[in-house]
């Protein structure tokens, strides 16, 4: 099926506005931390006040969150911590060439738990052979979730891939419990390294 004009005019429009976004927030070759799935920014403005040397970007698809966390941000006089409305694959493809990562955080996503649904689970072996691409080795990507079917498939087959592998000695740099963290019975985290 052939998508109609007005669908890929706007799909063009708006990735024209967010590289025009991204291009204003970061300088040229800026290595970052993101976070995906950022909600109201409570973990990540936290992150950049204990880290003032990193260049932090929240990401997430509803505005009014994205409002919420920008608003956390300016109240800590954070310059250099930021929020946008945006599909986390998109806002990678639309990151200036030269960007790259040094964290990608990954906390508590959505778990789709219907088998009918999995196909729509954010950490999947292409997701990760897409984003190693922005990444150098040594790089490290932090994910928790509370839902344990969705944490073992990703354990499993973080073990098959080239691009990444599970670093179960690593430590979790900082601790700061979430809403869904707060709300979750148990949880599971994982290391993922940027081989």
């Amino acid at each position: 099926m052939v998508p109609k004009p007005e669908f890929v005019e706007h799909v063009t429009q708006r990735r024209n506005a967010l590289r025009t976004e991204l291009t204003a927030l970061m300088p040229p070759a800026a290595t970052i931390v993101l976070e995906i799935g950022s909600a109201h920014g409570h973990f990540l403005v936290r992150y950049a006040g204990e880290n003032p040397q990193k260049l932090c970007v929240g990401v997430d698809l509803r505005g009014e969150r994205v409002e919420r966390a920008k608003r956390k941000a300016e109240r800590a006089k954070l310059p250099h911590c930021h929020f946008i409305r945006a599909e986390a694959r998109e806002l990678i493809e639309c990151l200036p060439p030269e960007v790259n990562f040094a964290e990608v955080w990954v906390l508590f996503p959505d778990p789709w738990p219907k088998k009918r649904h999995h196909k729509n689970r954010l950490l999947q072996p292409e997701f990760f052979d897409f984003l190693a691409k922005r990444t150098q080795p040594g790089a490290r990507l932090f994910f928790r979730t509370d839902f344990a079917e969705y944490f073992h498939e990703v354990a499993a087959f973080l073990r098959t891939l080239k691009t990444w592998q599970p670093d179960p000695a690593a430590p979790w740099p900082m601790e700061h419990e979430t809403i869904f963290q707060a709300r979750a019975p148990s949880y599971q985290s994982l290391v993922a390294v940027r081989t």
